[in-house]
C-alpha cells in the first residue's frame, strides 16, 4: 500500500535515514583506527621489550645466564618470554607459566630473517619474535608474548561509549533536523496561505516581497510575476467580453429591426434587396468588429508568429498604398508616396503593413474630397520615420490623446458613413509598441491631420 507523506516527513525521513548512514560509518572507522593504533603501540612495547631481551643475552657468556625479568622491570603485565634454538625449535629458557598454547610453525621459524623483529597474532595472544646470532656459537630466536587484552577492553570500552552517544546524536540531529525543516518550508507555507487569499475575482493581489535576495525571494518574483500575466489576460477577456456585447448589440438590433419591419408586409423586390443590403453591411461590420476585438486581445507573443527580419520600409508602405488604391479613388483622394530615405529597418513587416494601412485608410476616411493623402518616409536623426499627412475634417486638441482608446471616434466622425469600427488606432498603437517606437499627431481643425511613425535604428 502506498504511504503518500509530506515533503517535510519524507525529507525527515531522508535525514535520518543519512545520519545514521554517515554515524554507522564515521564509528566503523574510528573503531578500525583505534583498533589499529593500539594494536602498534603493543607493536612497538613488545619490540622495545624484545630488542632489550636480545641485548642482556648477548651480554651473557652462556644464554642459561640471562634473566628474563622484563616483566618488572617494565612494569608490563602479562609479559612471556623464551628463546628457542634455531635448528630444534626446541625451548633453552623461558619465564615461568609461559602459555602452553602458543604454538609454532617450523617453516615460519626457518625464514625469519636474522635482528628483524617480527610479529604474529595466536588466538588471544600477540607474538614477536627474532633470530639473533649468539657469539657466533648458534642462531637462537626470542619470543615476547603478551595478550590481546589491552585491544580488546579499549574496543569494548569504544563500543559502549558508541551504544551511548550515538542514540543521543541521532535524536539530537533529527529534533536539529525537524527544526531546520520547519524553518526552511515556513516561507512556503506562508505562500501557500497568501496564495490562497487569491482568486479570480481579485488578481490585482500579491505577495509580499522579502528584502533578501534567496530562492524564495526569486519564487515570490516569478509568482507575482505570473499573477500579473494572468490578471492582464484576465482583464484582455473581460475587456473582450464587455466590448464584443457593447458594440455588436447596435448591428444586431438593426438588423433585427430592419427584418421586423420587413416581415410586417409583403414588400417589393427592391425594398427586399434594399433590406437585405443594410443586414449586409451590419453583418460586415459585426466581422471586422471580431476580428478587431480579437487582434487587440491577444498577447504579443502570439500577435509575433515570425522571427524578426530586415526589411524596407518603404517597400511596405508601398504595398499598402496599392491595396488601398480602389479604396481612395472610392472617396475621390489622390494618395502621394514621398521617400526621402530608403533603409532597412528590422522588425515584423507583416504587422506594420496592418498599421500603415490603418493610418492611411483613416486618413483618406477623414479628407475633403478631391484632395491629397502624402505618405512620407524619411530620416531624422537616429531614427526612421512615416508620416501619413491628410487635408481633411482635423482632430480637436481635446481628443487627440484618446483617439487611441477602443471605439473612441470623434464627434464628427461618430456616425456609420466611415464604415470603421473605432478600433483601428488602437491596433495601430499596440503594433507600434511592439517595435518599441512612438507615435505623434499634428492636427487642426477643418484643416487636417499628421501622424508620424517614428522607430529607432540603434
Amino acid at each position: 500500500m502506498k504511504i503518500n507523506l509530506s515533503i517535510k516527513r519524507k525529507l525527515l525521513i531522508y535525514h535520518f535515514f543519512i545520519q545514521t548512514i554517515v554515524l554507522v560509518i564515521f564509528s566503523f572507522s574510528l573503531y578500525k583506527a583505534l583498533e589499529i593504533s593500539t594494536l602498534d603501540k603493543l607493536e612497538a612495547t613488545l619490540k622495545v621489550i624484545i630488542l632489550d631481551v636480545t641485548d642482556d643475552l648477548l651480554e651473557n657468556e652462556k644464554i642459561t645466564q640471562t634473566l628474563l625479568d622484563e616483566e618488572k622491570e617494565y612494569k608490563y603485565e602479562p609479559l612471556y618470554i623464551r628463546i628457542l634454538d634455531n635448528k630444534t625449535h626446541q625451548k633453552i629458557i623461558q619465564t615461568e607459566n609461559f602459555p602452553s598454547n602458543i604454538e609454532h610453525n617450523d617453516d615460519y621459524l626457518n625464514n625469519l630473517k636474522e635482528n628483524i623483529v617480527t610479529f604474529e597474532k595466536q588466538n588471544s595472544y600477540l607474538v614477536s619474535r627474532i633470530k639473533i646470532d649468539f657469539h657466533g656459537e648458534q642462531l637462537v630466536i626470542i619470543e615476547a608474548v603478551t595478550t590481546k587484552d589491552m585491544i580488546t577492553s579499549t574496543l569494548e570500552n569504544l563500543l559502549y561509549i558508541f551504544g551511548f552517544i550515538l542514540p543521543i546524536i541521532l535524536i539530537f540531529a533529527v529534533i536539529g533536523g525537524n527544526f531546520v525543516i520547519y524553518k526552511s518550508f515556513l516561507p512556503i507555507e506562508n505562500i501557500l496561505d497568501e496564495l490562497k487569499q487569491i482568486n479570480a475575482n481579485d488578481l490585482s493581489a500579491r505577495l509580499k516581497t522579502r528584502k533578501t535576495k534567496d530562492e524564495i525571494c526569486q519564487l515570490i518574483n516569478e509568482v507575482n510575476n505570473l499573477l500579473s500575466r494572468l490578471e492582464n489576460s484576465f482583464e484582455r477577456i473581460s475587456q473582450f467580453s464587455s466590448d464584443a456585447s457593447h458594440e455588436l448589440k447596435t448591428p444586431l438590433t438593426i438588423i433585427k429591426g430592419e427584418m421586423e419591419v420587413t416581415l410586417r408586409k409583403d414588400r417589393s423586390i427592391d425594398e427586399y434587396k434594399e433590406a437585405l443590403k443594410t443586414s449586409l453591411d451590419e453583418i460586415c461590420l459585426i466581422e471586422q468588429t471580431i476580428n478587431d476585438l480579437l487582434f487587440l486581445a491577444k498577447n504579443e507573443k502570439d500577435l509575433i508568429i515570425d522571427k524578426q527580419e530586415n526589411f524596407y520600409l518603404d517597400e511596405i508602405a508601398d504595398e499598402a498604398i496599392n491595396e488601398l488604391k480602389n479604396f481612395a479613388k472610392l472617396h475621390k483622394i489622390e494618395v502621394s508616396f514621398v521617400v526621402e530615405d530608403s533603409l532597412e529597418l528590422k522588425g515584423f513587416p507583416n504587422l506594420l503593413k496592418i498599421a500603415i494601412k490603418n493610418a492611411i485608410k483613416n486618413a483618406i476616411q477623414f479628407s475633403f474630397e478631391n484632395t491629397k493623402v502624402i505618405v512620407k518616409i524619411f530620416k531624422k536623426d537616429d531614427s526612421l520615420n512615416i508620416s501619413i499627412q491628410d487635408f481633411g475634417i482635423g482632430i480637436a486638441k481635446n481628443e487627440q490623446t484618446k483617439i487611441f482608446e477602443k471605439f473612441y471616434r470623434t464627434d464628427k466622425s461618430r456616425n456609420k458613413n466611415s464604415g470603421g469600427t473605432g478600433l483601428g488606432m488602437s491596433i495601430l498603437k499596440k503594433i507600434v509598441d511592439i517595435h518599441k517606437g512612438d507615435i505623434t499627431i499634428k492636427s487642426i481643425e477643418n484643416s487636417g491631420t499628421t501622424i508620424t511613425f517614428t522607430f529607432y535604428l540603434k
